[in-house]
């Protein structure tokens, strides 16, 4: 067996629009890829534009926020998240089932794997539909990003379509949905986005904050 570490994963950098899917999904298609074999790179690909009640507002870069504007994917990891945190350390914490992981920013290299005796995924907030998000309170399953202009929620689309919406909190326009994406947390600065789900995690830098914008 090879003892050399697993190498970074590949991506493709380009940011595709505000309505966008994880290109890994549709590679993969439920088959996975042993962790020892080649990856094909993950990324953001073009998709059309949610079906929702909810304003489409699009980009609005004055929001200052990665996520609410063009990016750059800056970052990959072939590790699993269902939840996201980043701390003022650099590191980003996630939560997938049965194990905790602990990434580097902006890089996601992986620092440390606990798996605790409980699950810690059993009682994460789930999903809620996009058109709930009209009013009423924030789930309990929200980010808010620093400063507060921008929050990401876990949302379906429909019963079997999973995404993680970004929305203009002072009236609940959507910035951006990237299909298949289960969660995200932003940098203490909020200059990046990391956005995770079953299939890994990818970086989203602001464009112009990123290396080589």
């Amino acid at each position: 067996m090879s003892t050399r570490p697993i190498p970074p994963r590949p991506f493709v950098a380009d940011d595709p629009g505000p309505w966008s899917g994880v290109l890994d999904y549709l590679q993969r298609r439920g088959n996975r890829t042993g962790r020892r074999r080649a990856e094909p790179p993950n990324g953001l690909m073009l998709m059309p534009p949610p079906r929702t009640a909810l304003t489409l507002l699009g980009f609005d870069p004055r929001l200052g926020m990665a996520g609410a504007g063009p990016g750059r994917i800056v970052a990959a990891s072939r590790e699993s998240a269902l939840m996201l945190r980043a701390d003022d350390e650099g590191h980003v914490h996630g939560v997938s089932r049965m194990i905790r992981r602990t990434w580097s920013l902006p890089d996601l290299l992986l620092l440390g794997e606990e798996r605790p005796e409980q699950d810690p995924a059993r009682d994460l907030p789930g999903a809620v539909f996009l058109d709930d998000l009209a009013d009423g309170d924030l789930p309990a399953s929200a980010v808010v990003a620093p400063g507060g202009a921008v929050v990401a929620v876990p949302v379906f689309e429909t019963a079997r379509v999973y995404s993680l919406a970004i929305l203009r909190t002072e009236d609940r326009a959507l910035c951006r949905v990237i299909r298949w994406a289960r969660c995200g947390a932003w940098a203490p600065d909020g200059q990046l986005l990391v956005i995770g789900g079953e299939w890994g995690l990818l970086a989203l830098a602001r464009v112009g904050d990123s290396p080589g914008a």
